[in-house]
């Protein structure tokens, strides 16, 4: 719908909707209407310029089947029309949406609880670790971003630490037969390396 106060989303602009309309096919309807025209009306003459009508309708069709049809790909290219709703890769969206998680605790810690950073180690320890997982998730869209020559060393290092976690795994089923450690820190443990996989793989795991 055009108008704003109907309109709930945001104006598409003229792009879109010049694409859409000039890649609609309009030849079935008018082709179908031109054939229904009787040859001869009720009083047995013949109806006036059935074929005239007949005519434009294939020219019509041409016009929109061929000559839009092919001009289609030069009109893409004249508008530069991107993607209507662009969605960030899995793995890229949970690194963004986990640095925001983690910047929003560190300034809760540092506006409200800078006395129990000076004498709790805990709290100090946990600034400490979400501070490590900034630079890590922040490290990590950066790799996602640079240039093509650099795309094989990433995916490279995506296969190893792959590699790396599969191991662990299998490490981590030895230790929980051994019955040497409770099962409360193995889970722990494997929550942990799921979400090491998962900064990879985005949700292809769980």
């Amino acid at each position: 719908m055009l108008s704003k106060k109907i309109r709930k989303d945001p104006s598409p602009g003229w792009k879109n909707p010049l694409i859409i309309g000039w890649a609609g096919m309009r030849g079935v309807v008018s082709l179908a209407t031109a054939l229904s025209i009787p040859v001869m009306m009720n009083d047995e003459t013949a109806f006036p310029m059935r074929n005239l009508i007949i005519f434009i309708t294939f020219v019509v069709i041409f016009v929109t089947l061929v000559f839009q049809g092919l001009t289609l790909p030069l009109i893409i290219r004249l508008t530069k029309i991107g993607e209507i709703d662009p969605i960030l890769p899995a793995h890229e969206q949970q690194a963004a949406i986990q640095i925001r998680l983690d910047n929003l605790a560190v300034n809760r810690l540092n506006e409200k609880y800078q006395s129990s950073l000076e004498t709790n180690s805990l709290v100090e320890n946990f600034k400490n670790t979400v501070e490590n997982d900034i630079v890590q998730q922040q490290s990590h869209l950066e790799s996602l971003e640079m240039c093509t020559n650099r795309r094989n060393d990433l995916n490279e290092y995506h296969e190893i630490m792959l590699d790396i976690f599969a191991l662990q795994r299998k490490e981590l089923f030895k230790i929980k037969r051994e019955k040497e450690f409770s099962d409360d820190e193995i889970r722990k443990a494997e929550s942990q390396l799921d979400l090491n996989e998962l900064r990879i793989t985005g949700n292809k795991h769980l």
